[in-house]
């Protein structure tokens, strides 16, 4: 019965976008939006970065707006260079300050009031990138990426399963990104969409090699992705834990992952999770975080990346 209440509230909500009974505001600076139709796991945060490093290449002045997911503070925030905490920001937005410190980042659960606080804004951006925000509507986007993570299973709506609305939908989107890199992955399911698919080239390194093996624990969305990726590294884990998504790392989760490390001293563990470890714990023991990358080589999506940027 819930499944079906959800759906039934999701259909009616997209209706009344499709037929503009609600409204979506269309800003003047340009905007992509990066997003998925399942719950976490698809690489957003990653992605994010490697879109705002394009335009950090064509000497642009991106701005990122994330809703903040999980953050304790409930006003918007505009913020740099891991200037906010973890707890304040959100970890995500907190990770992609810490990689791009010269970026402008705003949390706010309300995005069409930062992208108009933006519009007024002295510091002239040239582009947008929302993120996480193919189900937020309301705002007009010049560019509407969907990531699929080719891991996930894509047949049941939540709560039964991870789809935050029904797959059909991501007909909507501009274009599909393939993440993961899943070979058994069919994208020729997908054509029927008629719209672009790109794969995304994922490269993973790890932040030190002093010892390949270890304890690990994650807090994310897919953290079979995580398992898997440590494998490919030829990391043999020991014990692992798997918190929820977006875990705090407050003093009983501390302990709870010290139990573990008693005859052993190194950890491994994901860059989103890695920045919210305080730093005592980080002192006393090897820890180790995975350093993801992600690029797109397709000249036809690095056009219509190339399309929106301001012409001088």
């Amino acid at each position: 019965m819930l499944k079906i209440l959800y759906n039934i509230v999701i259909q009616i909500r997209n209706w009344l976008y499709d037929y503009k009974i609600f409204n979506s505001y269309k800003s003047s600076i340009p905007i992509i939006s990066v997003g998925n139709i399942t719950l976490g796991g698809t690489g957003k945060t990653p992605f994010v970065i490697y879109l705002a490093k394009f335009f950090l290449n064509k000497n642009l002045n991106p701005l990122i707006i994330s809703r903040g997911y999980k953050r304790k503070s409930t006003d918007q925030i505009l913020f740099k260079n891991g200037s906010f905490s973890p707890d304040l920001v959100g970890d995500e937005p907190f990770l992609i300050s810490k990689k791009l410190p010269e970026i402008d980042i705003i949390v706010n659960k309300n995005r069409v009031q930062a992208v108009k606080y933006a519009e007024k804004s002295n510091k002239k951006y040239d582009i947008i990138i929302l993120d996480d925000a193919f189900q937020h509507r309301s705002i007009y986007r010049d560019l509407d990426i969907v990531l699929i993570n080719t891991n996930q299973n894509h047949s049941l709506l939540l709560p039964s399963g991870t789809l935050r609305e029904p797959f059909k939908n991501i007909s909507r989107s501009d274009c599909i990104v393939l993440t993961k890199n899943n070979e058994n992955f069919n994208p020729l399911s997908l054509e029927s969409f008629n719209i672009p698919i790109f794969q995304c080239e994922e490269s993973y390194s790890l932040s030190n090699n002093n010892n390949n093996d270890g304890i690990g624990f994650c807090g994310i969305g897919s953290p079979s992705s995580f398992w898997k990726t440590l494998n490919d590294l030829s990391i043999n884990i020991i014990k692992k834990i798997e918190f929820k998504d977006h875990q705090k790392y407050n003093a009983q989760t501390i302990r709870s992952i010290e139990n573990m490390l008693i005859n052993e001293k190194t950890f491994f563990t994901t860059e989103k999770d890695w920045v919210k470890l305080p730093d005592s714990f980080i002192k006393k023991y090897n820890g180790v975080f995975i350093d993801m990358r992600v690029e797109i080589k397709n000249e036809l999506f690095l056009n219509m990346l190339e399309k929106l940027c301001p012409k001088n």
